[in-house]
């Protein structure tokens, strides 16, 4: 039995080669989604007790992780598994970082208020998602900031509970570079941030609209993935690994 770790494009794309190949799996997300794959849909936060409880219960012979680039609690936990099991993670393509001096690639969500600071930047526009709203708190809580965030109502009461004023969000997804200048212009923000989600988060077409207006653009660098991880990123490997 495989246990596949989803809820993004890349793990509906595991799922869809695992029912082609007729193999048994658990498919996992952090909150209940739509699934309508041939897997065992599962959800909620793991421990790493929780989940080694799992691997041995449901004898699990592989993990598959294909969850968000930015789940960096779940990636060390599954890392973290006392258990000798083949760890796959299936990541999305990332193109090679920009050289520009309007880009800028930061480590932390505190260096990157750090760099806003530095460089005097008095607004902001982020396309980072709700979930980073308390996480540049220290910076909106004086400066005119804008979220672009899902049109939905988790969305919505998370960033309530974060205490951000509902009438400086934005509802929307990723848009290509035309549609994405025409938000930069509207808002005219002094600094985007974002973070580096690959080519399925548009990350391309943000930095082409922010150079296009001569517009800086501070870019959340990835986490850093355990080397226990065989990372590959074409399906063909998968399939080769899993038989």
């Amino acid at each position: 039995m495989v246990l596949v770790f989803g809820g993004t494009t890349e793990g509906k794309r595991v799922a869809e080669t695992l029912d082609a190949l007729g193999i048994q799996y658990y498919y996992s997300t952090k909150t209940k989604v739509a699934y309508t794959g041939k897997g065992i849909p599962i959800f909620g936060a793991m421990t790493l007790e929780v989940l080694e409880i799992f691997c041995k219960t449901h004898s699990i012979t592989h993990i598959i992780n294909a969850s968000h680039p930015f789940a960096s609690q779940l990636h060390q936990t599954i890392a973290a598994l006392p258990l000798e099991l083949p760890l796959i993670r299936f990541q999305r393509v990332f193109a090679p970082r920009r050289g520009h001096q309007l880009v800028t690639y930061v480590e932390s969500f505190k260096a990157a208020i750090a760099h806003f600071n530095a460089n005097n930047y008095r607004s902001l526009l982020a396309l980072s998602g709700v979930q980073t709203i308390v996480k540049l708190k220290p910076y909106w809580d004086t400066h005119p900031t804008w979220f672009r965030i899902l049109d939905r109502d988790t969305s919505r009461d998370i960033a309530a509970k974060a205490g951000f004023s509902s009438s400086q969000l934005v509802f929307g997804y990723p848009q290509l570079k035309a549609d994405e200048m025409v938000l930069f212009t509207k808002i005219e923000p002094e600094v985007v941030f974002t973070k580096e989600s690959g080519s399925h988060g548009k990350l391309d077409e943000k930095i082409e609209a922010a150079l296009a207006l001569e517009l800086p653009i501070t870019i959340l660098k990835r986490p850093e993935i355990s080397n226990r991880y065989l990372c590959i990123d074409a399906l063909e490997e998968l399939v080769q690994i899993i038989n």
